[in-house]
């Protein structure tokens, strides 16, 4: 497993908290969403699944994101 944190700065209440979080099960990862911090911790099998497209269903939600 490969653990990332993504910084999500336009992440503002717990409805984005929610939203990203299951934008990152949607792409096959497991993941935490922090509103204080405006950052998700995901966790995923490069094998399996592709940094890029977790990131590409959190923009889906109209997110901005960047690799900590």
């Amino acid at each position: 497993m490969t653990e990332v944190v993504l910084k999500i700065p336009n992440m503002s209440c717990g409805h984005c908290v929610m939203r990203i979080e299951k934008a990152i099960k949607s792409a096959g990862a497991d993941g935490r969403a922090d509103l204080e911090t405006k950052t998700a911790v995901v966790d995923f099998d490069p094998g399996k699944t592709r940094l890029e497209d977790v990131i590409k269903a959190i923009k889906k939600y109209g997110y901005e994101v960047e690799v900590v």
